[in-house]
């Protein structure tokens, strides 16, 4: 049985900040749903409005008077296919002049450089935090969507609260770019980063600093295995799979879930990955059609999955059947995929898959107030839907084939 949670891990738990545009980075990106909320929902946490206008804390000055705001930029050199080293070449600190009189110092840092726990970006991230009394500072990452919760790690790792001191920003440099395109800044590459003396990088500075902060759920997946019947595999380094000699393991996870074809075809894609983004996107084109056509090794989720409940156990509601009993909501069809969804962008922004207008995935259909909701990655829920086919991804834009289980959580199956 394949599962796949395909971006990183953190220590983490609850919630974190991430910054969304005031004007959006990309022209080809489409602004955010309405409703994602524009301030953040967690409980106790940071109200932009607490630190003065645009984030600024009152309290931080230059030797002129004006309101300085330290920033961060963490950088995964290697994503992007090594796009990411451009940005450690900018003016260490890079200041750049923001509306209302204000400037910002930009401080890069790169996510190789020190051992885990003991970086020196994230020190600097800690002491700046500090000096500001723990009030949330900005720090961007650059990179694909694992190197978000990468950061998210680390900076848990050095002792800081991220969901209230940190909000955090992505400039895109993966493949997919899932996490970048529903936060709004788009899911393309930059490309002349460094012309006209980092131009476009203070262009990206003052958009930062303006941008609005809202809510982002981080959730927890854990997996029990019986040892007997299987064995919990990773994708190492070398694009290998390597045995976790574990019974059990709790990933955490931003995005999104799967169980199912979807998730060979990840981790298919794991293993061939390349460094340019458009190779990628073919990889896994390539990667889809292969395992749609190997029809005798197709995973249907009535095989797989016997029931589906709303709560920590057995003992919670239970949501999906396939097991046949009567008077228990019945899956519907047979579906090759299950999936988890926090955002609504899905392979690299080519599906969307939650949508109102979706068939139900179970019958009898669930409560009304369980299905007829709008996605939103800050609201503490998890949308579920059946995939009949691999293929359906690609046409979603098309046709919505994806069926609706569930909006809720959490789940246990």
């Amino acid at each position: 049985t394949a599962f796949r949670v395909p971006f990183g891990s953190t220590k983490g738990e609850g919630a974190m900040y991430t910054s969304q545009p005031a004007v959006v980075y990309s022209p080809q990106a489409a602004p955010p749903p309405q409703a994602y909320a524009s301030m953040p929902a967690y409980p106790g946490g940071y109200v932009p409005g607490m630190l003065g206008q645009n984030g600024f804390s009152s309290q931080v000055m230059s030797p002129n008077g004006r309101p300085v705001e330290d920033m961060f930029l963490f950088v995964n050199p290697g994503s992007g296919g090594n796009k990411g080293k451009v940005f450690l070449e900018a003016p260490k600190p890079l200041v750049v002049d923001v509306e209302g009189n204000k400037k910002v110092q930009l401080h890069v840092f790169s996510m190789l450089e020190g051992e885990s726990g003991n970086k020196p970006g994230f020190k600097k991230l800690k002491e700046t935090i500090l000096l500001r009394g723990g009030s949330p500072v900005r720090a961007v990452v650059g990179g694909g969507d694992g190197t978000v919760m990468w950061a998210d790690s680390e900076a848990q790792k050095h002792g800081i609260d991220t969901p209230k001191q940190v909000a955090w920003g992505i400039v895109p440099l993966g493949t997919g770019n899932d996490f970048s395109r529903v936060a709004g800044w788009g899911g393309d590459n930059p490309e002349g980063v460094s012309d006209n003396n980092f131009a476009l990088l203070k262009d990206l500075v003052k958009q930062w600093s303006a941008a609005k902060i809202r809510h982002h759920d981080v959730w927890e997946v854990s997996v029990n295995l019986d040892e007997s019947q299987g064995k919990l595999l990773k994708m190492g380094k070398t694009q290998v799979e390597e045995d976790l000699h574990v019974t059990s393991k709790t990933f955490h996870m931003v995005n999104y879930f799967s169980i199912g074809q979807e998730s060979q075809v990840g981790m298919h894609f794991d293993k061939h990955r390349t460094k340019s983004q458009t190779c990628n996107l073919f990889v896994y084109g390539a990667a889809g059609c292969l395992q749609e056509l190997r029809c005798w090794g197709v995973q249907h989720i009535g095989n797989i999955v016997a029931n589906l409940y709303q709560g920590r156990d057995k003992n919670g509601s239970l949501i999906m059947d396939s097991e046949g009993d009567l008077g228990e909501p019945q899956l519907i069809g047979n579906p090759e995929s299950l999936m988890f969804l926090n955002i609504s962008s899905y392979a690299g922004g080519k599906a969307h898959l939650w949508q109102l207008e979706c068939d139900i995935g179970v019958d009898p259909p669930p409560a009304t107030d369980s299905v007829n909701v709008t996605q939103d990655p800050g609201d503490g829920k998890l949308e579920v839907v059946t995939l009949p086919l691999i293929a359906n991804i690609a046409m979603d834009k098309l046709v919505h084939q994806a069926r609706k289980v569930c909006s809720g959580g959490p789940y246990f199956l």
